[in-house]
């Protein structure tokens, strides 16, 4: 927009495609302003807020909506260049070309924005914090004459004209702050734009990076198509790689950022190349009046932290951007600056990995071992690209011992395993001490095993004396299908009292992975317990990431078993906010897994579906743990549930194709894979034959668990008869709940008892296992039908129906044989008057019926939507509309 051009009615910043971008987000602050200028008498309002927050479509949206509604609409634009030029921003309201006169102005101003039969004009004015004095009185009378109706909008913290300024200073307009983006608002107007999923680790980069403004989000979309860094695979958008700056960011980056005298630039570069500074210490390098300034300007930012107070860079683009036009001789003066100050040597000797990026570029000014110590941290926050590269540069000065390790970790989580094969290989030789030959063993051994596929050559790696290696081959003979084995390993070691707590990590790991899977949940996560205790107790130790996923998979796993499902949702849900808050990295994946097991375990394919596809991508890059089979099983079994059955094919012909070794521990999930598959594609005496083998499977492994859930699998698909004796057997040595409603529903199947099947369905929906209930109430309805017990199977109908309908109208073979009776016209215009609590007096005038005709039709309803009573009507029309 430029001044002398109405405000067209275009809205947005065009997207890479050249669409335009929705307004989302903003429905409650756009009815706030609509209240205020939206009525039959002018009103005012201001929005305030940073640059890029979505200021001026605010007021666009505004703008359009009282053209839509026939109203004289106009669009001011004020900018930096036309304030001093008198009343060149209203130029175009004005007539009278250069008119300067103030009497004049206003009458040629109040002309142009006569009021219509539509209602008052309104006037748009966007960065008001810029118009010249004169411009500033004119529409400060316009606003106190109630002339037309006024949007404006100002930058927070910015100055502004005091005619402008008392606008909401003495109540003339309504003010309001709009604050940036928040995280879920941006998730969703990127899912809008996009039209389709996108990778929550990509969210949350972008909200991140654009720190919730709109303008920066649309340019970082934008730079990301441009360079190739954000685009789809497998069905997500994911952004990959560090971002690149277009000449466009960096435009508007640089125009945000404004000009800049050189003390005040200086102190900013410091920043940018530091992350974060003692404030004292930038005060030092710069002077109070320098950091000050750049403070009110917003550029700065300041927070209390022990000891004192810390700046940063308020906007993570201002860094990329000042980082780039840096020239390198001032950088490298800058930097060697930044070594001087006390705050950096106390993070160098304390916290390293905090000032990793300053610690690579000061190169031989940095001590090996630091580097060392900084790229086990790195690891341990999930930054294995940045490990590796602390490490390499360790080595690159002979640091040796544990850089190696450290390399060798970072390498396994991002998938390179060859590499970190031959990193671990090279260094045995010069490991020196028996902790540094126990770690690389350790890390090798893992290599091995969960990115090579090579378990013998693992568990040889490990040795076969000492306690830790017994440790981590009892954790690796878990996720070899072996869990009698896990345990049995796990507890051959004296008392963990007085031991290390990497030790005893890796010990509580076997043991809780392995008590999972033998059915006995309570002493899983007590195990789990344990093993949370003993993982704050290794601050800096290699292999951290991989142990703080297993124990939060160990935990989901002993809760899902323990029928603690609402539980196990939301430590899913807290396991992706800790994944999240750290650096990108497989353990992404992970996080994603977790979701989607909680969603399909509490009846939520169409969640499961979301977080499993997640996962699988990210799987497909990294595997820590080998898990992909796991999660591409269960995303077969959510698409088949969701009825589509072309994914469902697609994901099961992607693990044939695989030639990623299936851990034996994860084996039986593949057979139930095919079994959801094969009922639907082939029939449920197909699919149940499959469901049988993964019995068999699991059986043989001794997975109780998994076992019992095949067992179940199998019930459901009509071989009740074949597992209800096992599954009793099953309920009676495992703990929770969770396995003895699996036997007491193929029990209930069995006997032909829809009343049994009514109290597995409430006690299934009470754990919050909403499928499984739907399933049992199913069942049950059919068996009151053929029992002619109209009322029972009405109710049952309802319930299953309710469920279903939860669940994204799921398709399981009972629910596929449910015959819900629909209402008639009638009976339905009578149950909706009846909810809303009308009598059925009034209810036969108004209809023109006889009152028991009303009752008749009621009965009917109550009948049909197994309910008793007016108090359960209007719920049971809900579920049933």
């Amino acid at each position: 927009m430029f001044p002398g051009r109405p405000f067209d009615g275009r809205l947005g910043s065009p997207e890479p495609s050249g669409g335009i971008w929705p307004f989302l987000g903003r429905d409650r602050e756009l009815l706030v302003v609509l209240d205020a200028v939206g009525r039959a008498e002018p009103g005012s309002v201001v929005i305030s807020g940073a640059p890029g927050v979505g200021r001026t479509r605010l007021a666009q949206e505004a703008v359009r909506a009282a053209q839509r509604a026939g109203r004289h609409t106009e669009w001011v634009t004020c900018t930096r260049e036309i304030a001093a030029i008198p009343l060149c921003a209203l130029a175009h309201l004005l007539p009278v070309a250069g008119a300067t006169d103030p009497a004049a102005a206003w009458q040629a101003l109040a002309s142009a924005l006569q009021p219509s039969e539509r209602g008052p004009a309104l006037v748009g004015i966007d960065d008001a914090h810029l118009l010249d004095d004169l411009s500033a009185a004119l529409v400060h009378r316009l606003v106190l004459t109630r002339t037309a109706s006024v949007v404006l909008t100002v930058r927070s913290g910015a100055p502004a004209p005091d005619s402008v300024a008392a606008l909401w200073k003495d109540g003339l307009a309504r003010r309001i702050e709009l604050a940036p983006l928040t995280r879920a608002q941006v998730e969703r107007l990127l899912t809008a734009v996009l039209a389709g999923t996108v990778d929550s680790r990509t969210c949350e980069y972008l909200w991140q990076t654009s720190s919730g403004a709109a303008l920066f989000l649309h340019e970082l979309v934008a730079a990301g198509h441009e360079t190739g860094r954000f685009r789809k695979a497998r069905g997500v958008w994911r952004w990959q790689g560090r971002l690149v700056l277009t000449q466009r960011l960096t435009e508007v980056v640089q125009a945000q950022l404004g000009e800049l005298d050189p003390a005040a630039r200086s102190a900013a570069e410091l920043l940018a190349i530091a992350n974060q500074l003692d404030l004292g210490d930038l005060v030092g390098l710069a002077s109070p009046d320098v950091v000050a300034g750049l403070e009110r300007r917003g550029i700065v930012v300041t927070e209390q932290v022990p000891g004192g107070s810390e700046a940063r860079l308020a906007q993570p683009l201002h860094k990329e951007v000042l980082c780039t036009r840096t020239p390198q001789a001032e950088a490298e003066q800058l930097r060697h600056r930044l070594a001087r100050t006390a705050c950096i040597r106390r993070w160098t000797r304390e916290n390293p990995v905090r000032i990793a990026e300053l610690l690579l570029v000061l190169g031989e000014h940095v001590e090996p071992a630091v580097l060392a110590r900084a790229a086990l941290q790195a690891n341990a926050m999930s930054d294995h690209e940045l490990a590796e590269r602390l490490a390499r540069a360790a080595l690159g000065f002979e640091a040796g011992g544990l850089a190696s390790v450290a390399l060798a970790e970072a390498l396994r989580w991002q998938g390179r395993h060859d590499e970190a094969e031959r990193v671990a290989v090279d260094a045995l030789p010069l490991a020196d001490t028996e902790d540094h030959r126990a770690r690389l063993a350790t890390t090798r051994a893992l290599t091995q095993f969960f990115g090579l596929g090579r378990v013998d050559d693992a568990l040889t790696s490990l040795g076969r004396g000492g306690r830790a290696a017994t440790a981590v081959r009892a954790v690796l003979q878990y996720f070899a299908g072996r869990p009698e084995e896990s345990v049995r390993l796990a507890s051959s070691a004296p008392s963990t009292e007085g031991s290390g707590g990497w030790l005893r990590l890796w010990e509580s790991l076997a043991s809780a992975f392995g008590l999972c899977a033998l059915g006995r949940g309570d002493e899983s996560l007590a195990a789990v317990a344990r093993g949370w205790a003993a993982f704050g107790e290794c601050t800096a130790d290699p292999e951290l990431s991989i142990t703080r996923t297993m124990l939060r998979h160990a935990e989901l796993g002993g809760l899902l078993l323990t029928g603690r499902i609402r539980e196990a949702e939301t430590v899913a849900a807290e396991q992706h906010r800790a994944t999240m808050a750290q650096a990108p990295s497989a353990c992404d994946a992970m996080g994603g897994l977790a979701l989607g097991l909680a969603a399909l375990a509490s009846g939520l394919p169409s969640a499961a579906a979301r977080w499993l596809t997640e996962a699988a991508a990210r799987l497909a890059d990294s595997d820590p743990i080998g898990c992909a089979p796991l999660c591409l099983a269960k995303l077969v079994e959510t698409h088949v549930v969701l009825r589509d059955d072309r994914a469902g094919e697609q994901v099961l012909a992607e693990i044939v194709a695989s030639d990623r070794p299936v851990l034996g521990g994860f084996a039986p999930h593949l057979h139930l894979a095919r079994a959801w598959s094969s009922a639907r594609a082939d029939g449920l005496d197909v699919g149940a034959e499959a469901a049988l083998r993964a019995v068999s499977s699991a059986a043989g492994a001794g997975q109780r668990l998994a076992e019992a859930e095949a067992l179940h699998t199998a019930a459901r698909l009509g071989r009740a008869a074949d597992v209800a004796e096992r599954l009793g057997e099953l309920a009676a040595r495992v703990d929770g709940h969770l396995v003895v409603l699996f036997a007491e529903h193929a029990r209930a199947i069995v006997d032909g008892s829809g009343d049994a099947l009514d109290g597995v369905a409430e006690r299934f929906e009470s754990l919050g296992a909403r499928l499984l209930a739907a399933d049992a109430a199913a069942q049950a309805a059919r068996l009151h039908q053929r029992a002619r017990h109209q009322r029972k199977a009405s109710t049952s109908t309802a319930r299953a129906t309710r469920l279903a309908r939860a669940a994204g109208g799921a398709w399981t073979p009972a629910l596929d044989q449910l015959n819900p009776p629909s209402l008639t016209k009638r009976e339905h215009e009578i149950a909706v008057l009846a909810a809303a609590g009308t009598s059925n007096l009034d209810i036969a005038r108004k209809l023109v019926l006889s009152v028991r005709t009303v009752e008749t039709h009621l009965a009917h309803v109550y009948d049909k939507l197994g309910i008793n009573s007016r108090a359960a009507l209007r719920q049971a029309l809900e579920a049933e509309g």
